[in-house]
């Protein structure tokens, strides 16, 4: 345990939202954290004092993923206050909730930016220092569109697809250093709102669901999703690398 108590992480897109959830719990068991934000530096606040409140250790850097020198900056940042770095969650993204003709070339040029190519990047920041680590461990948040059509955005479902074999890629090029990597697939997550105020509207059509059904899946709380993180990061999930978990409360099912 005191192995794990030392161990630092970051998580991207952790201001609010999922992010937040994973810092909170990561943070209650002993992990310090940097909670990494982008455009909501105020929730960030909000998270910091929350991890801080319950005597976790966490600090706050402000970074744009699909930024090469912003990420070094970051994961430097990290280095220089604490040394080390054990834990990589990437979890920061965006869903557009658009149709594929509602797309132009520049706004999906920009969602593989930041859906997959944020993943890419840090990872390539943060290997060396995870290769250093005795306990090293990458979690790439994911979703059920990257395995179940739903009717709309395309695109999202793809980036999401993506990370799912670029998981699995990644576990079997870092078997040599013993580093375990794993997705989560989300579904539906109880978050304060989308990054970018996108709205969404389900286009899912009417008749892939069923109106006798007398109960549906409630929402995922973002502690819930951090405490899967935790274990997949701790001793007891050591024999998990490079699968991905489904978390929907049985929404894929439905």
């Amino acid at each position: 345990m005191a192995q794990t108590e030392n161990r630092v992480a970051l998580v991207t897109g952790s201001g609010k939202g999922v992010g937040a959830g994973v810092v909170k719990v990561l943070a209650r068991n002993g992990v310090k954290c940097c909670i990494n934000c982008n455009s909501n530096p105020q929730m960030a606040e909000q998270t910091l004092k929350a991890v801080q409140d319950e005597g976790g250790e966490a600090f706050i850097y402000q970074a744009n993923i699909t930024d090469d020198a912003q990420l070094t900056g970051m994961v430097n940042a990290i280095i220089e206050r604490y040394g080390r770095l054990d834990i990589l969650v990437n979890n920061a993204a965006m869903q557009p909730n658009r149709f594929i003709d509602e797309y132009d070339a520049d706004s999906f040029r920009n969602l593989w930016e930041i859906n997959i190519g944020g993943y890419y990047r840090s990872v390539l920041k943060c290997l060396p220092y995870l290769r250093k680590s005795e306990q090293p461990c990458i979690v790439n948040i994911s979703s059920i569109h990257g395995k179940r059509p739903t009717g709309f955005d395309a695109g999202y479902a793809m980036t999401k697809g993506a990370i799912r074999m670029f998981t699995r890629e990644l576990a079997l090029e870092l078997l040599p250093d013993k580093i375990p990597v794993n997705a989560v697939d989300l579904g539906g997550c109880k978050i304060e709102f989308k990054t970018g105020n996108q709205p969404f509207t389900s286009h899912s059509p009417l008749d892939v669901h069923n109106p006798d059904m007398k109960a549906r899946p409630q929402l995922i709380v973002p502690e819930e999703v951090g405490e899967l993180v935790w274990y997949l990061c701790s001793e007891a999930g050591a024999a998990l690398n490079g699968d991905g978990i489904r978390m929907d409360r049985g929404s894929a099912m439905t």
